[in-house]
Protein backbone atom coordinates (compact mmCIF):
# COMPACT_ATOMS: atom_id res chain seq x y z
CA UNK A 1 0.00 0.00 0.00
CA UNK A 2 1.66 3.25 -0.67
CA UNK A 3 0.41 6.23 1.46
CA UNK A 4 1.87 10.12 1.35
CA UNK A 5 4.73 10.79 3.11
CA UNK A 6 2.52 13.61 4.45
CA UNK A 7 0.51 11.67 5.90
CA UNK A 8 2.47 10.01 8.97
CA UNK A 9 3.83 13.83 9.19
CA UNK A 10 0.74 14.96 9.84
CA UNK A 11 -0.26 11.89 12.61
CA UNK A 12 3.08 12.93 14.39
CA UNK A 13 1.77 16.26 14.98
CA UNK A 14 -2.09 15.59 15.45
CA UNK A 15 -1.86 12.08 17.67
CA UNK A 16 -1.08 12.27 21.06
CA UNK A 17 -0.68 9.12 23.60
CA UNK A 18 -3.51 9.85 25.58
CA UNK A 19 -6.11 9.07 23.09
CA UNK A 20 -5.99 6.72 20.16
CA UNK A 21 -6.41 8.85 17.00
CA UNK A 22 -8.23 7.20 14.01
CA UNK A 23 -8.38 8.57 10.16
CA UNK A 24 -9.63 6.95 6.85
CA UNK A 25 -7.26 6.35 4.07
CA UNK A 26 -9.12 6.67 0.86
CA UNK A 27 -8.30 6.10 -2.41
CA UNK A 28 -7.95 3.41 -5.62
CA UNK A 29 -6.50 0.51 -5.75
CA UNK A 30 -3.67 0.40 -3.37
CA UNK A 31 -2.69 3.97 -3.70
CA UNK A 32 -3.97 6.46 -0.61
CA UNK A 33 -4.81 9.56 -2.59
CA UNK A 34 -6.50 11.41 0.72
CA UNK A 35 -7.45 11.14 4.58
CA UNK A 36 -9.64 11.97 6.69
CA UNK A 37 -9.46 12.02 10.38
CA UNK A 38 -12.41 10.85 12.91
CA UNK A 39 -13.21 11.57 16.00
CA UNK A 40 -12.25 8.48 18.69
CA UNK A 41 -15.28 8.74 20.59
CA UNK A 42 -14.37 6.19 23.11
CA UNK A 43 -11.48 8.56 24.23
CA UNK A 44 -9.40 5.92 25.43
CA UNK A 45 -5.81 5.45 24.92
CA UNK A 46 -6.17 2.23 24.44
CA UNK A 47 -9.17 1.91 22.12
CA UNK A 48 -11.13 3.70 19.56
CA UNK A 49 -14.69 3.76 18.23
CA UNK A 50 -15.73 6.12 15.15
CA UNK A 51 -19.55 7.43 15.01
CA UNK A 52 -21.55 5.45 12.40
CA UNK A 53 -22.99 8.66 11.13
CA UNK A 54 -19.24 10.05 10.51
CA UNK A 55 -17.80 7.07 9.48
CA UNK A 56 -20.72 6.75 6.45
CA UNK A 57 -20.61 10.45 5.56
CA UNK A 58 -16.54 10.30 5.11
CA UNK A 59 -17.08 6.86 2.88
CA UNK A 60 -20.06 8.45 0.79
CA UNK A 61 -18.09 11.96 0.38
CA UNK A 62 -15.38 9.84 -0.51
CA UNK A 63 -17.06 7.89 -3.06
CA UNK A 64 -19.15 10.62 -4.36
CA UNK A 65 -15.69 11.49 -5.77
CA UNK A 66 -14.40 8.58 -7.07
CA UNK A 67 -12.67 6.95 -3.92
CA UNK A 68 -12.93 3.76 -1.64
CA UNK A 69 -11.73 3.23 1.86
CA UNK A 70 -8.80 1.67 2.07
CA UNK A 71 -7.56 1.33 5.21
CA UNK A 72 -8.17 2.27 8.87
CA UNK A 73 -5.43 4.08 10.55
CA UNK A 74 -4.96 4.14 13.99
CA UNK A 75 -2.08 4.73 16.84
CA UNK A 76 -1.37 2.30 19.76
CA UNK A 77 0.69 3.41 23.12
CA UNK A 78 3.50 0.72 22.16
CA UNK A 79 3.98 -1.77 19.18
CA UNK A 80 2.17 -1.66 15.79
CA UNK A 81 0.11 -4.72 15.81
CA UNK A 82 -3.70 -5.69 15.99
CA UNK A 83 -5.00 -5.94 19.29
CA UNK A 84 -7.96 -8.93 20.36
CA UNK A 85 -9.89 -5.62 19.76
CA UNK A 86 -8.64 -4.59 16.51
CA UNK A 87 -9.29 -8.08 15.16
CA UNK A 88 -12.15 -8.56 16.08
CA UNK A 89 -13.55 -5.23 14.41
CA UNK A 90 -11.18 -5.96 11.14
CA UNK A 91 -13.55 -9.08 10.59
CA UNK A 92 -16.18 -6.54 10.11
CA UNK A 93 -14.12 -4.18 8.22
CA UNK A 94 -12.11 -6.32 6.00
CA UNK A 95 -9.93 -3.68 4.37
CA UNK A 96 -6.10 -2.81 5.45
CA UNK A 97 -5.34 -1.43 8.87
CA UNK A 98 -2.74 0.73 9.66
CA UNK A 99 -1.27 0.95 12.74
CA UNK A 100 1.42 3.23 14.60
CA UNK A 101 3.37 3.61 17.81
CA UNK A 102 2.48 7.14 18.85
CA UNK A 103 5.82 6.51 20.99
CA UNK A 104 8.55 5.45 18.06
CA UNK A 105 5.97 5.85 15.11
CA UNK A 106 7.25 2.38 13.63
CA UNK A 107 4.27 1.75 11.66
CA UNK A 108 2.55 -1.46 10.34
CA UNK A 109 -0.04 -2.44 8.01
CA UNK A 110 -2.64 -5.34 9.08
CA UNK A 111 -5.01 -7.63 6.63
CA UNK A 112 -7.32 -10.17 8.40
CA UNK A 113 -9.18 -12.69 6.15
CA UNK A 114 -10.00 -16.46 6.59
CA UNK A 115 -9.19 -16.92 9.46
CA UNK A 116 -5.61 -15.25 9.34
CA UNK A 117 -3.83 -11.77 9.52
CA UNK A 118 -1.14 -10.75 7.10
CA UNK A 119 1.31 -8.12 7.20
CA UNK A 120 0.72 -5.66 4.31
CA UNK A 121 3.97 -3.97 2.56
CA UNK A 122 3.64 -0.16 3.51
CA UNK A 123 5.51 2.17 1.32
CA UNK A 124 5.39 5.70 2.08
CA UNK A 125 5.65 7.90 -0.82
Amino acid sequence: MKIPGRFLKEARQRCVPREECVALLLGRGDTVMRWTWVRNVAGSPLAFRIDPEEMYRAITEAEESGLELLAIFHSHPGPPVPSAVDMRYMRLWPVVWVISDVYSWRTAAWRAGGGDLREVPLEFV
